[in-house]
């Protein structure tokens, strides 16, 4: 063999090793700096919460040993996170699918989390066999091509209805980037107000899995009576002074999210920053990143949804590239 030819054979290899080092390290997305001291993750919903029986019957969903490879798998090709990170990172996906069997449309408003969720449809057959098992049918990944474009009221809907599951905590909200930065549609919760129980039409609740899954049905219904609640509480004449926001508290945190959407809209955002708000990072946190969940509504079978209407070609208008929360 001519030295020209071995010369040419090991400038490939060092090329192919080169062109493997530089595609590997685009996949490298460092977490948000607050969860490098992450605690371990929590439950993923409290006992005697009103979202625990769903939580349950997720966790049951998803057998151990692929919930193993998948988190190997994740570590192998994102080299960049830890193992504490990646477990933040799967608590909230599996709260995200949570959220996919309330609300019928759920915008994905993280980077960091759609990465292991890509990861997680590499296992097809595993995939559906949760997907039916949790949810009685597919549940879709649906991407977008289109450019980056906010989605305010979405990211309202979001926050209201994953703090009402879960809570808030700094963790969390450095994976979806800052809560309560958007009002809740006026219109929309004045459909509150003398509540029925009677899902209506243009609600933004999964009418398919309130009709099939009895822990969905639950927990929409819990979710409803309260905004039933806290719509009428917001009548009475509070002041809009200033005050000091606590996160840690739940009802107050959510209480204030709805009265301040009804009669400040516009100094929503600032009403709703807490007093120490020196670690929070604001970003584009009403974008999303590139994709969302199609559950399968009623309204929409298995296409995928825009604003309420249907199209076949993504379940919501995304942020193309993405500016997820807090990524």
């Amino acid at each position: 063999m001519s030295t020209g030819v071995i010369f040419f054979i090991l400038i490939s290899i060092v090329g192919f090793i080169v062109l493997k080092n530089i595609l590997k390290s685009k996949k490298r997305k460092s977490s948000p700096r607050r969860l490098h001291n992450a605690p371990a993750v929590p439950a993923l919903a409290e006992p005697g919460s009103v979202s625990y029986e769903l939580a349950a019957k997720l966790e049951d969903s998803i057998p151990a040993d692929w919930a193993y490879a998948l988190k190997q798998r994740v570590l192998s090709e994102h080299s960049g996170i830890s193992e504490r990170e990646y477990d933040w990172r799967w608590l909230e996906l599996k709260r995200f699918f949570m959220m996919c069997a309330v609300l019928k449309q759920v915008p994905m408003f993280s980077r960091t989390v759609d990465e292991v969720w890509h990861e997680m449809l590499m296992y097809t057959q595993e995939y559906q066999r949760f997907s039916t098992k949790f949810l009685g049918q597919m549940l879709h990944h649906a991407p977008s091509g289109e450019p980056s474009k906010p989605q305010p009221d979405e990211r309202a809907w979001f926050d209201l209805v994953y703090v009402e599951m879960f809570g808030w905590n700094p963790y969390s909200e450095a994976i979806w980037g800052v809560f309560f930065r958007n009002p809740l549609p006026r219109e929309e919760l004045n459909l509150y107000r003398n509540d029925n129980l009677m899902l209506h039409t243009q609600n933004r609740f999964n009418s398919r899995t309130y009709e099939h899954l009895p822990e969905a049905r639950k927990l929409i219904d819990s979710i409803r009576s309260s905004l039933n609640y806290r719509t009428n509480l917001s009548v009475q004449q509070f002041s809009n002074n200033k005050t000091k926001m606590n996160y840690n508290n739940t009802e107050l945190l959510l209480a204030s999210a709805v009265f301040f959407s009804i009669h400040n809209p516009t100094g929503f955002a600032e009403q709703m920053t807490p007093a120490d708000s020196r670690n929070r990072k604001d970003g584009a946190s009403n974008c999303t990143a590139a994709s969302s969940c199609n559950s399968g509504s009623d309204d929409c079978n298995k296409s995928s949804c825009s604003a309420g209407s249907c199209s076949g070609s993504s379940c919501n208008s995304s942020c193309g590239s993405g500016c997820g929360g807090g990524d």
